[in-house]
C-alpha cells in the first residue's frame, strides 16, 4: 500500500511524464530509416542465381546435384524443389540445355566434329548426343550444321541494301564488372538497365557501361534467354550486403582476349544487324573462329542525353588465339 505521501509523488511523477510524452506522429529527426532486408522470397532467388553463375563457370566441369545444392546453402531435397519453382526447370536439365545449346552455337560457327561437340556437352557416344540434340531441336546435328540459320539468311538477303559494317580485331584485357541480370527478352532489358543505374548513381562509378548476352535467340527460347547489365568497378571493389542479398548485384570479369569488333551506329532495337554482320557475315570468311563465349556489348555513348540515331555500341566476339 501507497503512503499518501508516495501516492501523491507518483501522482506528480505522471503528470511530469504526461507533460512529456510525444505525439505518435512524432518523428526523431535523429532516426535512421533501416536498412532494406531481404525477403525470403528476394534471398531463394539470389541463391538460385548463384547456382545458375556458379554453372556457367564450370559447365565443362563435373556437376552434381549435391554439390550445386551445397553452393546454394540447402538441402538437396529443398533444393531441387526451390529451384524447379523458380526456373522451370530441374538444375540438372539447365546444366543439359546449357551444354547442348553451346554445341548447337558452335555448329554453326565453327568446324568442330560431332563426335568433338557430344563428348565436350557431356554425352558418352555420338549416338546419345544426336538423340538429345533431335529431342531439343527436332533435327540431327548434321542437319542442323548445314541448314543455315534464319536469322543471317534474311539478314544476308537484304545486307546488299545495307551499309557494310567495318570489322576490327583488337586485343581487349580483363574487365572486372559488377552486374544485374535480365532473364527473358530483350525488349524487357530496360528493367534492368534502370536498377543499375540506381546502384552505379548511388556508388559514384564511372559510367562505363557494357552489356553481355550468352544466348543465341535462335538457339534459347526466349523465357530463358539471359543478359547481364554490368558496370566496370575497380579490382578492389566490393559489394555490401544489401546490394548482394537484396539488389542481386554480383561481382564479375569479362574476359581479357582477342575480339572481333563491330560498331552499330544507331538505336539499340537495331543491334541485331550489327551481330548478324560480324558473326554472319564477316566470321564465316575471316578464318577465325569465335570462342564459345557470350557476345558483349559496350555503350559508347550515353542514351539519356544521345539522339538514338546518333549511338554507338561496340559488339565484340572473342576469337580462338
Amino acid at each position: 500500500m501507497l503512503t499518501g505521501m508516495a501516492r501523491a509523488a507518483v501522482d506528480a511523477a505522471r503528470e511530469v511524464a504526461g507533460a512529456f510524452r510525444l505525439p505518435r506522429s512524432y518523428r526523431s529527426p535523429y532516426r535512421t530509416a533501416m536498412p532494406k532486408k531481404a525477403t525470403t522470397a528476394d534471398d531463394y532467388r539470389r541463391r538460385m542465381l548463384a547456382v545458375e553463375r556458379y554453372v556457367e563457370a564450370h559447365l565443362d566441369e563435373p556437376l552434381e546435384p549435391a554439390s550445386l545444392a551445397r553452393t546454394a546453402a540447402f538441402s538437396l531435397h529443398h533444393f531441387h524443389r526451390i529451384f524447379r519453382a523458380q526456373r522451370g526447370e530441374s538444375v540438372m536439365q539447365l546444366v543439359r540445355r546449357l551444354r547442348i545449346e553451346r554445341a548447337a552455337k558452335r555448329l554453326r560457327t565453327s568446324d568442330t566434329s560431332v563426335v568433338t561437340l557430344a563428348f565436350e556437352a557431356g554425352y558418352e557416344s555420338h549416338e546419345a548426343f544426336t538423340r538429345a540434340f533431335v529431342d531439343r531441336f527436332g533435327i540431327a546435328p548434321t542437319g542442323f550444321r548445314a541448314e543455315p540459320s534464319l536469322r543471317v539468311a534474311e539478314y544476308l538477303a537484304r545486307a546488299p541494301a545495307l551499309p557494310t559494317i567495318p570489322v576490327e580485331i583488337r586485343h581487349v584485357p580483363a574487365l572486372r564488372v559488377a552486374c544485374m541480370r535480365h532473364h527473358g527478352g530483350y525488349a524487357h532489358v530496360h528493367e534492368v538497365w534502370s536498377k543499375l543505374r540506381a546502384f552505379v548513381a548511388r556508388r559514384r562509378l564511372p559510367d562505363a557501361l557494357y552489356g553481355v548476352c550468352p544466348d543465341d535467340p535462335e538457339v534459347t527460347e526466349e523465357a530463358k534467354l539471359r543478359f547481364d547489365a554490368c558496370v566496370v568497378v575497380p579490382a578492389d571493389f566490393e559489394l555490401s550486403r544489401v546490394e548482394a542479398h537484396v539488389d542481386e548485384v554480383a561481382l564479375a570479369t569479362i574476359p581479357e582476349g582477342t575480339y572481333a569488333i563491330g560498331v552499330h551506329r544507331g538505336p539499340f532495337e537495331a543491334l541485331s544487324d550489327t551481330y548478324l554482320e560480324v558473326i554472319g557475315k564477316w566470321l564465316p570468311t575471316s578464318g577465325r573462329e569465335p570462342m564459345a563465349d557470350a557476345v558483349v556489348e559496350h555503350y559508347l555513348d550515353d542514351p539519356r542525353t544521345t539522339p538514338p540515331a546518333a549511338l554507338r555500341t561496340e559488339v565484340r566476339v572473342r576469337l580462338e588465339d
